[in-house]
Parts: C-alpha cells; structure tokens; sequence
C-alpha cells in the first residue's frame, strides 16, 4: 500500500496511538471526541490485504476511523473502507489522516458527483519540533513532570519542522527524554518509540551518539553494573568474558521484560550465546526501539544468523 507508514514504523504508531488516543486526537484530530473502545479493524467484505489503520467507537455511538500517511492518500481507499464500514454500522464515520512525512498539503475532498466525502487531514510538519523540544527540557530541569501530551509531542517532535537535519533531531529528542525520571511509566516507551521512529535519519556517527545516549540511561547502567558483576565473580580471563556476556544478556532480558512482560526461553538462549560487542550494541538499540517482542526476535535473528 503505497505511502502508508509501513514496517516497525507502522508498528510503533500503532502502539503510541493505543498509549495516547486521548491526547493525539484532541491535539492532532479534527475536534474533541471521547472515544469509549478500539473496534476491530476486520471489514465485512474483503478488500485485497487492506484495511483501516485504527478504528475507535466514539461516545456518540458513531467511528472514528485514523490513519497514518507519510506520502497523500489516495481518497478513493478511504471511502471504500467507510462506505463499507457504514454499511456494517448504520452509524457515521469520522475520518482523520495525520501525515508523518514532509508534507504540508494534501487533498481533503473526493468529489464523486452523486457523493462528496472528505476527510480531516493534520501535518506534523505545522508543528516546531524544537520548540517542543525546548519545552520540555525547560519542565524537566525544573523538576516538573511532562504531561501525556507533552510525552507524545516529544516522541512525534523529530517528524515536525525544525532547522537541524532530522538525525540531530532524534538525538536531541533522545536526550531530553532521557532525562525523564526513571519512575515514570512512559520513559521506557519514549525512549524507544523515538529511537524506533527516528532509526532511519541516522547515520553511523549519530548511531554511535545514541547509543551513549542509551548508556547513560538506567538502561545502559544496567547493562553496565551487570557485566562487571558476573565478570568480577569468574576469576579466569573466559569466565570474565563469559560473565560479561552473561549480564547484558541479563539486562537486555530485565529491559524486554518491562516492555512486553515475560520473554521466551529461546530469546534468553540465543541472547547467552552472543560474545561481540558490535552486536550487543546493536540487540540494545533493538530492545529499547523495538515496537514488539515479535520486531526484537526477528532482529535478534538478523544479528546473530539464527
């Protein structure tokens, strides 16, 4: 499906839009809509492999239908999904499109003579990602919580305007969530959602950068206080090694596990037999930016030829 946010990106939209429907359609939507349930996506005739991004019961008793677009939307799709999605419902449909990509204009209106249908398109690029950046490091450093929504512009803050390459802009995003205390709930999801969504601008020297990002984090201590700990309990130069191994795989294991909840035997196994440091590198990026435990696995695979 051509111009729709695809692959892990796709994911992590998905799951920020889950985390904060509330707040990304009062702030990105069309107008204030409480939304009581996330409805099924399953249309009641096929379509070849499509279907709606997101579908969401409103309060009214009529469907929100959203979408992510990072090229403009062919309207004729979108109508097919809402005819038949009225025809199922008897109820109105809503549609919004937010576009994560460079555009700033796309159409809003298909005119079909006997019908016109429209949908309410919304631009990241209307939004300053540095001064949401810039917002947000200023709260924390004074040692205010951010809000939900100040939580979502950040994640989303790389995708909006700005002067800086969008690289610099994922990093410095990462830095200011980084800075988010460890307590919260949504740090470990901030941190990974940027890094996920924000992966393809970077370039080996920005990788290099985000990683001591990362390390800086309660995250990277771990990784660290766990290799010294296993490594100090062996007192030959393999055991060392061994118990380095040991606790990053130990760490990376805690990390899934705050994320997904419990992880399969065979992850833990796979994770023990890694030994270079380049792919330890690489499995922490992966366990903070991955989208699922499914996206982690098939990374985890890629890297170690399993």
């Amino acid at each position: 499906m051509q111009g729709q946010v695809r692959g892990g990106e796709d994911i992590i939209f998905k799951q920020v839009s889950r985390l904060f429907q509330d707040e990304l359609l009062t702030n990105y939507g069309w107008e204030p809509m409480e939304i009581t349930a996330e409805v099924p996506t399953a249309l009641p005739f096929t379509v070849g492999e499509r279907r709606p991004d997101f579908l969401f019961r409103l309060a009214d008793g009529n469907l929100l239908h959203l979408e992510f677009q990072s090229t403009p939307a062919r309207l004729e799709r979108f109508l097919v999904y809402d005819a038949l999605l009225l025809e199922r419902d008897h109820c109105q449909v809503r549609t919004v499109v937010i576009y994560t990509g460079g555009l700033r204009a796309a159409e809003s209106e298909l005119d079909g003579g006997a019908l016109l249908y429209r949908v309410h398109n919304f631009f990241l690029k209307d939004r300053n990602g540095e001064s949401v950046r810039e917002a947000a490091a200023r709260k924390l450093a004074a040692g205010e919580r951010l809000s939900r929504q100040e939580t979502l512009d950040l994640i989303l803050s790389p995708l909006m305007e700005q002067d800086c390459p969008p690289g610099d802009a994922v990093l410095a995003a990462l830095r200011v969530a980084a800075a988010i205390p460890e307590q919260e709930a949504e740090r470990d999801f901030c941190l990974g959602a940027i890094v996920g969504l924000g992966d393809k601008f970077l370039d080996d020297e920005q990788r290099r950068q985000l990683r001591e990002v990362l390390y800086m984090t309660r995250v990277g201590e771990l990784l660290r206080e766990e290799g010294r700990a296993e490594g100090r309990a062996e007192g030959k130069a393999e055991g060392k090694a061994e118990g380095k191994a040991e606790g990053k795989a130990e760490a990376i294991r805690v990390l899934l596990t705050r994320r997904f909840g419990s992880v399969p035997g065979t992850v833990s196994e796979e994770l023990q037999r890694v030994r270079e440091e380049r792919i330890w590198e690489e499995l922490l990026l992966a366990a903070a930016g991955a989208a699922s435990l499914a996206q982690f696995q098939r990374r985890l695979h890629e890297l170690t030829g399993n």
